[in-house]
């Protein structure tokens, strides 16, 4: 049988569409036109299964396949995207905000500051408050006349009469209010206060407004001073830690709280057992446990409660805290101290310069465990100078060196800082009583009584059990050599500084181990040719037995020789020192001057045998020579010599 190619040609596929709501069974056959299959055709809806591959191209009219651009329909027509749903943008609107396009524009070329000025000008008060500077720039001048200045601050108060606290409160009105306060006259500080005194706290609590505050704490009168200090009782706790607030409420503390008013601050961080307790008259923690002894636990546990929060690094820093914390530590005991110290062991770097915290960490290097005292030394590494120099800084320092055992850590951590900025501390007032206590303790010629039995109660700690003595000892054996080396080296300047002296003096008299180089660098200064000078001469040029601090230091050095001797030394002295450098004749041209005169004096006062006979060998021949001069130290000279000749 024969196969032609008309039998294998396949049959056409015909789809078949079922009507909405005709009878089941089997469809019939639509029969569709030449001219209908053809514009379905061109319409794209007779793809076959096997064309869905090409669906998205077109067809050229090589027969070649061209991919279709996005949005373009398959007839080749390009479709149009749907509009997007919401709202316009401004600057294509037409006429929503007023503006032209061409306005628009030209706010857009404007310079920066143009466009501030710009939107400045849509704010409903832009009038008053381009007055109210202008009136502003005018007044705050130093240069503004009187008559000038009242008048505009007539007009001034005329304008933000009834707006003052919204004035207050905004950033580029805040200064026209400060200087309302600052120029206006009484009664027009009163008027605004008036409006002002009801949102003191808040307005504390305000980034701007809280320089009207402190305004109104300066300028303002008694009464108002005092309604502000009424204001903040019961927000004590609170304005303390407020980030705003907190610098107003150290301004008023620090600078017009009087004695009563910073008691009643401090008394609302005591706990409500203390409000419950104390009497009309009961200002302090003293007089309530003087009335209450059995109170004391209850009233001390909850104001520690009260302080712990206190000792953030940014709320610490405070004075008011400083001072209620100095009252913790001078009630507290055992447990509650001990806790206390640890809490605050890491933040006292940050409240000793003040006279309660320089207190507070005394207190808490007297009474810490070893343990609190190494983290406290630690905290204080690179700050050692800047806490040398302190007022009130340095007496934490003296009491560290009283107490601490482990002389190693002080030496390490402290000493060593301490001696790398020898110059600096020894110009300064307070670094000097830092070395001066290191090298001579707690003598009473450098440091004062008061600090002394401060100093004491540190004494019968429980931590410490080192013999002080020996404590002393170590740390003075760390910083002589040092110290020596320094005088060796800076000895015309430390000897000529009435101030500087002392350390150089006392470096001398207490340092530990050979003081030969000290005493040559000494000599070899008075062994200078003498030049008299008088005493309006030159300071500058004056001989070391001349000058006004020199010929002091030498009488003191050879005084303590003296004691010296007296106490047993047999060696080891400045006086013989000096005079194996001194040239003959030396002595008879020192004679001459009255301070000359004074320091041979002191050489006879040692009685030191071989210094004695060297003074008596040189000078008297010149004896009759020094009873023609007229001057007290050359007349006192010559009678001791004539006392030891006789």
């Amino acid at each position: 049988m024969t196969v032609t190619m008309e039998d294998t040609k396949p049959e056409k596929k015909i789809k078949l569409k079922r009507t909405k709501g005709a009878a089941t069974g089997p469809p019939t056959k639509k029969v569709k036109s030449f001219n209908d299959q053809s514009q379905e055709l061109a319409g794209g809806k007779l793809f076959k299964k096997t064309d869905q591959k090409t669906k998205g191209k077109k067809l050229k009219k090589d027969g070649k396949v061209k991919k279709s651009t996005e949005g373009e329909e398959k007839t080749g027509q390009k479709k149009k995207l749907p509009e997007k749903k919401g709202k316009k943008r401004k600057s294509e609107e037409e006429g929503e905000s007023g503006e032209s396009p061409e306005k628009k524009q030209k706010l857009v070329e404007m310079k920066k500051k143009e466009r501030k000025e710009v939107r400045r000008q849509l704010k409903n008060n832009y009038p008053l408050l381009k007055r109210t500077k202008e009136i502003w720039e005018v007044v705050r001048r130093h240069d503004c006349k009187k008559e000038t200045r009242a008048k505009l601050m007539t007009e001034l108060y005329g304008l933000i009469k009834g707006r003052v606290k919204e004035l207050a409160n905004a950033h580029d009105s805040v200064r026209v209010m400060q200087c309302c306060i600052q120029f206006g006259t009484p009664e027009q500080r009163a008027t605004l206060f008036e409006e002002l005194k009801d949102e003191l706290v808040n307005m504390s609590k305000s980034k701007y407004a809280k320089f009207s505050v402190r305004k109104l704490l300066k300028y303002g009168s008694k009464e108002q001073k005092a309604e502000i200090m009424k204001s903040f009782h019961g927000h004590i706790k609170k304005l303390v830690r407020h980030t705003e607030a907190s610098s107003v409420l150290e301004y008023a503390y620090n600078e017009w709280a009087n004695q009563t008013q910073r008691k009643a601050m401090l008394q609302e961080l005591y706990g409500n057992t203390y409000v419950v307790f104390k009497a009309p008259n009961t200002t302090t923690l003293q007089e309530l446990f003087t009335l209450h002894p059995d109170k004391k636990d209850l009233v001390m546990r909850e104001f520690k409660e009260s302080l712990t929060p206190l000792l953030e690094k940014t709320v610490v820093k405070h004075t008011l805290v400083h001072k209620a914390l100095l009252e913790f530590f001078t009630h507290a005991e055992g447990r509650l101290r001990a806790e206390m110290i640890e809490a605050i062991r890491e933040s006292l770097i940050h409240i000793l310069h003040t006279h309660d915290g320089s207190r507070v960490t005394m207190h808490s290097l007297w009474h810490g465990t070893a343990k609190d005292r190494k983290v406290i030394i630690k905290t204080m590494k690179t700050f050692v100078q800047k806490i040398c120099q302190e007022e009130f800084a340095h007496h934490a320092l003296l009491a560290l060196f009283d107490v601490v055992d482990d002389t190693k850590l002080v030496s390490k951590a402290i000493l060593q800082e301490l001696l790398q900025n020898v110059p600096d501390l020894v110009q300064d007032q307070y670094g000097r009583k830092v070395l001066l206590y290191l090298l001579c303790g707690r003598h009473q010629g450098h440091i004062h009584p008061d600090i002394v039995k401060l100093l004491q109660q540190g004494d019968s700690n429980e931590t410490s059990k080192k013999d002080p003595a020996m404590r002393r000892q170590e740390l003075l054996e760390f910083v002589s050599a040092p110290l020596l080396r320094f005088f060796i080296e800076h000895t015309k300047d430390l000897v000529f500084d009435k101030a500087q002296s002392q350390v150089a003096l006392a470096t001398l008299e207490y340092a530990q181990g050979d003081k030969t180089a000290a005493y040559e660098a000494l000599s070899l200064l008075a062994a200078e040719d003498f030049m008299p000078q008088g005493r309006d001469g030159d300071e500058s040029q004056m001989h070391l037995v001349e000058h006004p601090a020199g010929h002091l230091f030498l009488k003191r050095l050879l005084t303590w020789d003296k004691n010296q001797r007296e106490a047993g030394q047999t060696q080891g002295f400045f006086a013989v020192a000096l005079l194996s450098h001194l040239e003959p004749g030396a002595m008879a041209s020192w004679a001459k001057v009255n301070r000359g005169a004074f320091v041979i004096v002191s050489l006879l006062d040692t009685g030191i045998p071989e210094v004695v006979k060297r003074v008596q060998k040189e000078l008297e021949p010149q004896k009759t020579m020094l009873k023609n001069i007229k001057v007290a130290g050359t007349d006192i000279l010559v009678k001791k010599l004539e006392t030891l000749s006789a």
